[in-house]
């Protein structure tokens, strides 16, 4: 029988126009709202201000992708110059990450660098309230308690994970994400793929998370190339916001897994965004799945609609060139004496080995090798 611990603390809240009613889950009137440019600059993050009326309101949108530690201090600074009562992280998992990590320092002294990659304090509880927004179907972050961040001082992008970083609401709206690019559509859809897959096939997975991820990889295997190719389509676009909703759920239990582990050297150092740093290594994981967890991957494989693990790799595979992935390293500037450095980062981080397969220096060169 299985043995598990389960903890969702944060409140989901998920309908259409849902954003609208953002004034309702504030706490206190001086609120800071986080986004990405982007996303302040085509009035999204002043749509969702315009909403708190009666509320002191500032906006912090310097976030870049794979956000610095260096983003996070001067966000905190905006955060505690306001005395912010509410964060609200809105956009992607940069926004979001930075808004939990923010929601925290309002009220603990220092630098990000003083709790995180290396730094000594602990964070003591939060006070200030954490509302997550996304406006992608893919990054999951809304409903995790890690932040994943970019020390520029050592060029290593690498997770951080606090309990104070559940958010206290988790709003999916997905008329938020009607306009999303085809090509985010699809990086931040096949991210969300990664996520389930990882949690199904994790060395802690639970049958709670089990279901949760399989749902959502059927699903998004429905619905992404519908998005992809039909932004306007509403139903995809619902279904796919919901998936990576579960995708995340069941994660955030289990962690990530290798594909995660070797992305963080390709988004730190080559500027691939994450969804595509996570994706272009998936078929190749999914075809290494069985060595550890042949009848589980095996079992997802026909669940899904394919006779064997090689062809749910190819299926994955095609998908990902059908809407215009890069599939191979080179296409992200990778050169075969980098592959060595690669695989050495990713196995410096301790997800690796929750992999369904073993990973040391001589596996993941060799899986890094098979799609240069």
């Amino acid at each position: 029988m299985s043995q598990f611990e389960y903890c969702m603390p944060s409140k989901i809240v998920f309908r259409h126009g849902a954003a609208s009613d953002i004034k309702s889950y504030i706490q206190g009137n001086r609120v800071l709202i986080i986004s990405d440019p982007f996303l302040y600059q085509n009035g999204t993050a002043k749509e969702i201000g315009s909403r708190l009326t009666d509320c002191q309101v500032s906006y912090f949108s310097d976030i870049e992708p794979n956000p610095s530690c260096e983003s996070v201090d001067a966000a905190a600074r905006a955060a505690r110059e306001l005395g912010a009562q509410t964060v609200i992280g809105i956009g992607g998992g940069s926004s979001m990450d930075v808004s939990k990590i923010v929601s925290c320092l309002v009220t603990n002294e220092g630098s990000i660098y003083d709790y995180y990659s290396g730094g000594t304090r602990t964070l003591s509880p939060r006070q200030t309230k954490l509302i997550c927004i996304p406006t992608t179907a893919g990054t999951g972050s809304e409903v995790t308690n890690v932040g994943v961040f970019t020390n520029r001082k050592t060029h290593i992008k690498m997770p951080m994970v606090n309990h104070q970083f559940w958010p206290d609401v988790s709003m999916l709206d997905p008329e938020l994400t009607y306009t999303l690019p085809a090509p985010i559509t699809a990086s931040t859809g096949m991210d969300a793929f990664c996520h389930a897959i990882e949690a199904y096939w994790n060395r802690d997975s639970q049958p709670i998370c089990d279901s949760l991820a399989v749902e959502a990889m059927k699903s998004i295997l429905a619905n992404i190339k519908r998005a992809y190719d039909c932004p306007e389509d509403k139903e995809a676009r619902g279904n796919m916001h919901l998936a990576s909703l579960l995708a995340g759920i069941a994660f955030s239990q289990t962690r990530t897994t290798g594909i995660h582990a070797v992305s963080f050297p390709l988004t730190a150092e080559y500027g691939a965004s994450h969804g595509i740093a996570c994706a272009i290594t998936l078929p190749a994981f999914i075809r290494i799945s069985g060595e550890r967890a042949l009848d589980k991957v095996t079992a997802l494989a026909r669940t899904l609609g394919y006779d064997s693990i090689e062809a749910l790799a190819d299926a994955v595979e095609a998908l990902m060139v059908s809407m215009k992935m890069p599939v191979r390293l080179h296409e992200l500037g990778v050169q075969e004496d980098a592959i060595l450095h690669i695989a050495q980062v990713g196995l410096g981080a301790a997800i690796i080995q929750l992999t369904p397969a073993e990973m040391n220096e001589e596996t993941v060169t060799a899986l890094l090798r098979s799609i240069l």
